[in-house]
Formats: structure tokens, sequence, C-alpha cells
């Protein structure tokens, strides 16, 4: 099997058509025929079946999809990173839904001075922030552990073959409108917050607990909303009543004064770090990035790294 056939796959599945798919991939029908029998033949399976109206995926092929997507996704990675050889400055960064980290990266793009560089942000699910360091599609990633949790990371990413490193440890915070009907009182307390909607992050199928990024426990809380990015987040909190509970932090020119955030009552905290991939030389880029998380958030260090 090749990358170039799982291109092939993926072009037909797209446009439905053996025809259509030679065309746009400037290949002579006969030419991709023979290379998806290959293929079927070396799988054993039958990855597409002919109709009148063009082909269709079995059940098998519709699985092999899937994997024929991430091998090219992956493939394509690979050569953009490394063949341009003339770029000096890289950085690659996936971290959680923090406002204060793309500040920081804002004022990296704006310090660098060079004729070239590849920099990369991915806000992300939380399992997926580990899981880009681990396989080496980030340089860093900069997550926040609740306390009650971090044995539990302490292992997990430990088995990752990840080092996490505390840089701050915050107490939890609310986040609403400045408008809010509670935007004057402090702290508030969960039974204080009951009535009004809750905002999370959705975490996709990685639903653990040690996996969210909020303290709250949805199962007891009535009226729930989950979103996927800053942008709605901060959308519903403008133009409703609703809260979420985050880190206390953020500091980006984009929010204005618009949202507010007071003090939740609660004993647990944060302990907000960086991720690194103990295999991995850091690289001066890195260093650097890391520095200017040490340096905004004002560190008081606690230990090494998990």
């Amino acid at each position: 099997m090749t990358i170039q056939q799982c291109k092939y796959v993926l072009e037909i599945a797209k446009v439905g058509s053996f025809s259509e798919a030679a065309k746009q991939l400037f290949i002579a029908q006969s030419s991709l025929s023979i290379s998806i029998k290959s293929l079927e033949q070396e799988l054993n399976i039958r990855i597409f079946e002919r109709s009148g109206n063009g082909v269709y995926l079995t059940d098998d092929g519709a699985e092999f999809v899937k994997y024929a997507t991430e091998i090219c996704e992956n493939s394509d990675f690979v050569a953009e990173r490394y063949s341009t050889r003339h770029v000096q400055q890289k950085l690659y960064i996936a971290t959680q839904h923090y406002d204060f980290i793309a500040d920081i990266f804002g004022k990296l793009l704006k310090e660098t001075i060079t004729e070239s560089y590849r920099f990369s942000i991915k806000e992300i699910e939380t399992y997926n922030v580990i899981r880009e360091v681990e396989t080496a599609h980030s340089d860093v990633g900069i997550i926040a552990i609740k306390d009650g949790d971090y044995e539990i990371m302490r292992r997990y990413l430990g088995k990752k073959g990840l080092s996490f490193t505390p840089v701050l440890n915050v107490s939890p915070h609310v986040f609403f409108r400045r408008g809010h009907p509670l935007a004057g009182a402090a702290p508030l307390s969960a039974a204080a917050l009951r009535k009004y909607p809750y905002v999370s992050y959705e975490q996709g199928e990685h639903t653990s607990s040690f996996f969210t990024e909020e303290l709250m426990d949805v199962s007891s809380i009535d009226k729930h909303v989950e979103i996927s990015d800053r942008a709605t987040l901060m959308n519903v909190l403008m133009l409703t009543d609703a809260y979420t509970i985050g880190t206390g932090m953020m500091p980006s020119a984009l929010n204005k004064g618009d949202i507010v955030s007071v003090p939740f009552e609660s004993d647990a905290y944060y302990i907000i770090g960086y991720l690194l991939n103990q295999d991995r030389k850091i690289s001066d880029m890195t260093k650097k990035f890391i520095a200017g998380v040490e340096e905004a958030l004002c560190p008081k260090k606690k230990g090494g790294a998990l």
C-alpha cells in the first residue's frame, strides 16, 4: 500500500466517479482502476461498488477512508515540516482554550524578526493537546491541571513520555458579561450560580474528568451548554446570563472589558504549566515561547517537572 493509493481512494470517494477522479489526478482512468484493484487485493477488501450513478463506498471502504485520511494528513504534515530547509524559525504550539496564550503568541510573533518562519498555534481539547506533543506534531503544549487530578495526570503523562512543568497555581474564577445579575457579588458559590446556564468546552469522546478544562461537575448542572471555541464562548457569555469557570486570566484586548471574572468559592485550584516530549531536543524558539509564558504568568516555581 502506498500513500499515492490512499490519495487515489480519497479523490474517488470525494467525486464519486473513477473517470472524474482520473481527470482531477491527471492520470489515465485505466491506471487508476488498476491501482485501486491492486490495493483491494492487497488488503483483501472491496473499497468501491459501482452503480449506474457512479461508485460508492462499501462498509470496508468507508472504514478504510478514515485511515487513509489520517495517513495522507500525516504525510502532508511531514512533507511541509521538512521540505523547506531554508526556514530557520519553527514553533508549533498546542493549547487548551486560553486567552492569555493567544496574547503571548501574538507578542512572540511581533518580536520575531526573520526572513522566514513556520509558526502554528492550535486551541484544542485536552486529550489532543497531549497527543500533539506526544506525537511531536507540536513542540510544546499548554494545559491546566485541576489539583485533584494532579497525581492521575502525572502518571498518565509519564506513560506518554511527557514532562509537565508547573508555572502557576491559580484559584478558579467565574466569567460572565459585565451586566450579569451576579456581577456585583464575590465570591460566588455553586448554589448562587445554579439557575444560570453553565458553558463548558466539549472534549469529544474523551470525557474523563481529568480531561475537562472546568471545575464544575456537569451532572449537577440543570442548564449546560457545550461549545468548542473561544469565539463562541465569548458570544454566548455576552448575549446571555450564562457563565463559565476558568483561571481568571483574560488579558486580551479583544475582550474590551465586556467579560468580567469574579472569584469562585472553592478550595480547588488550577496548576498551569507546559508539556514537553522527553525524547525531543527543545528548540531555541520553543525556549523563547516558554520564557514568554513564565514571564507573563509571573511564576513562582513549585517543584520541577512531573
